[in-house]
């Protein structure tokens, strides 16, 4: 697991005009991809409209409109002034204003919420990208409340996808070192012992796209094999959109996640 430069990445993430240029999941040539996350959350999570929720890292707002969706009252913070803005013609759009509300926020320090103040915590398409996931994990569990549910998702370093990322960063880190490096993946053991030093505990998971090895085009470009690639994982998505075994679901290109307080699983 290699360390990302904290200021730097903050800086990356904080700037406009960053993110917004590679991050589409709702609408790039992989949205069935990023669209079977919601579909495993909607299929396999009882969501109860009495929840509180935070969505931790935003984005576009998906995760929480469909919570919003539900009838929970959601808040949505993201670091990223294109995606609050974003976030926000999505909450427009579906006419959620009554139930997501969106403002600024970092996920190492969430100090504006009380502690105990949220029955649902997720944290999606973002673990890949913290400089202290460890800090962000310990704000995330303070905020939740005991009986909570925690979402996430990451990508597994054991995943075809994981792997060619990593061949591509290693590379990379030598041969343009000073260039920022702003993702890395997780090994489910080393992701076990980071939420275990956050008092989570993992519950069960669900794997996205086995053969999606181009999941994220900003780092091949648009070509013929790209193009042959995503085919491959249309298809797969077609037939199977996500997997629940879990010796296969872990080696997804993205997992999707639910872990919960250590006191509720032991319960």
């Amino acid at each position: 697991m290699s360390e990302l430069d904290a200021k730097g990445v903050g800086d990356y993430f904080a700037r406009a005009g960053t993110v917004s240029e590679w991050w589409t999941p709702g609408s790039g040539p992989l949205a069935f991809h990023y669209n079977a996350e919601l579909q495993a959350i909607e299929d396999q999570l009882e969501i109860d409209p009495s929840w509180k929720v935070l969505d931790v890292g935003t984005g576009p707002g998906r995760f929480g409109a469909l919570f919003a969706g539900h009838g929970c009252q959601v808040t949505g913070v993201d670091l990223n002034p294109d995606m609050l803005e974003i976030a926000g013609d999505t909450v427009r759009g579906l006419g959620l204003e009554d139930r997501f509300a969106v403002g600024p926020g970092n996920a190492e320090d969430l100090s504006e919420f009380a502690d105990d103040s949220f029955d649902v915590v997720c944290c999606m398409e973002l673990f890949d990208h913290l400089p202290d996931l460890h800090k962000a994990l310990a704000e995330m569990r303070r905020v939740l409340k005991p009986g909570g549910r925690f979402l996430y998702t990451y990508v597994p370093s054991e995943s075809l996808y994981g792997c060619l990322g990593n061949a591509y960063r290693w590379l990379r880190a030598r041969m343009r070192p000073s260039e920022l490096m702003i993702s890395r993946t997780y090994s489910r053991d080393t992701l076990d012992s980071l939420l275990a030093a956050a008092g989570l505990r993992l519950e069960r998971y669900w794997g996205v796209g086995i053969f999606c090895v181009s999941a994220q085009t900003r780092l091949f470009g648009d070509n013929v094999i790209v193009r042959g690639l995503t085919a491959i994982a249309r298809a797969e998505s077609q037939r199977w959109p996500y997997y629940t075994a879990p010796m296969i679901a872990r080696h997804g290109a993205h997992v999707v996640a639910l872990a919960r307080p250590v006191a509720e699983v032991a319960r």
